[in-house]
């Protein structure tokens, strides 16, 4: 899921990880899930410039351009994927690491 900030500082874009999992958000929180497997161009396309100024502009939100190229939308959209992967492996390290602090 993607979580776009509607109300107060509108256009804040945040991937949700996996440690997010039973959390509560707040309703200023506009929560994103596509039909198809582009959840990584989406954030991608969403934190860009182009976006922030779309969504600022119009505060009710804007349209998410489809690139022609397939391929390339498909590499951003699993470069995303993978980084979000990425983040959540670093959190499960960080907490452990945090554990080991803790617990000594």
């Amino acid at each position: 899921m993607i979580l776009v900030t509607c109300s107060g500082t509108i256009a804040k874009i945040a991937f949700v990880p996996k440690h997010w999992n039973k959390w509560t958000m707040t309703r200023d929180i506009i929560r994103l899930r596509p039909k198809e497997n582009i959840m990584g161009y989406l954030y991608i396309w969403l934190q860009s410039i182009y976006a922030n100024r779309l969504i600022i502009s119009k505060a009710y939100g804007s349209v998410v351009p489809f690139l022609k190229d397939r391929a390339i939308q498909d590499k951003i959209n699993n470069l995303a994927l993978e980084a979000g992967t990425l983040r959540y492996e670093a959190y499960n390290l960080e907490q452990t690491a945090l554990h080991i602090i803790y617990k000594d």
